[in-house]
């Protein structure tokens, strides 16, 4: 019965060796988002206007804006700005609109909400503030999206979907809103969007052109 603990003890020392050394506690590894870090800033071209019985007016805007979102483990931070300079004389003033949400992301899925403060120039009020919420939802490669009130409360509300960098969606009650992602680095992209709509006697349509970018997090062991 000896050459048991000696076969025991033989197998104990061929385990040994064969683990790795200087082998410390697993690093932690966050759980994957349907979101990661995100700022982007573009510059565009944005025309609206009112159409009524026996005429109408429109008029052209340079659109220029920026902003991003945060994430914290599951906690959501996203701001946005967006200023509108007339081009056009005689017309309305300059506005500037701000927006800031808080939401949380889990592994499929977003929401986020929060006010949207909107100021003009010779306008009645001078400043009014707007409720604003969007969701995602991602099934396997395609998300789906939906939002009120968003893009700092010009888009009135709407529904889409997307499929890698490319993104479509309808926008309430008449309109249909568009983005593309062009890869320009690992981290860095064009950016591509616009909308147009429809809304009882208001138009609207906007395209800008972009820089978008993904920032490593802050945090150690989380990367975008």
């Amino acid at each position: 019965m000896r050459p048991l603990p000696l076969a025991l003890l033989l197998s104990a020392s061929l385990t040994a060796q064969a683990s790795p050394r200087g082998a410390g506690p697993t690093a932690y590894a966050p759980p994957p988002r349907a979101l990661v870090n995100e700022l982007h800033a573009e510059t565009g071209l944005l025309t609206g206007g009112y159409t009524f019985e026996g005429g109408g007016w429109n008029d052209v805007y340079l659109a220029s804006g920026g902003g991003g979102h945060y994430l914290f483990g599951g906690l959501t931070v996203e701001g946005s700005v967006l200023s509108l300079l007339p081009l056009e004389r005689n017309g309305p003033g300059p506005s500037l609109s701000l927006a800031v949400r808080v939401g949380y992301t889990g592994e499929r899925w977003s929401v986020v909400a929060g006010p949207v403060l909107q100021g003009a120039h010779r306008a009645e009020p001078l400043l009014q503030v707007l409720p604003s919420v969007r969701g995602l939802y991602d099934v396997g490669p395609v998300r789906l999206d939906a939002g009120v009130l968003d893009g700092n409360g010009m888009v009135p509300a709407h529904v889409g979907v997307s499929y890698g960098p490319v993104g479509l969606g309808y926008v309430l009650p008449l309109g249909v809103r568009a983005q593309a992602r062009i890869p320009l680095t690992a981290r860095a992209g064009l950016l591509v969007s616009g909308h147009a709509f429809r809304l009882f006697g208001a138009h609207s349509a906007l395209l800008t052109v972009g820089l978008v970018g993904n920032p490593p997090s802050s945090r150690p062991g989380v990367s975008p």
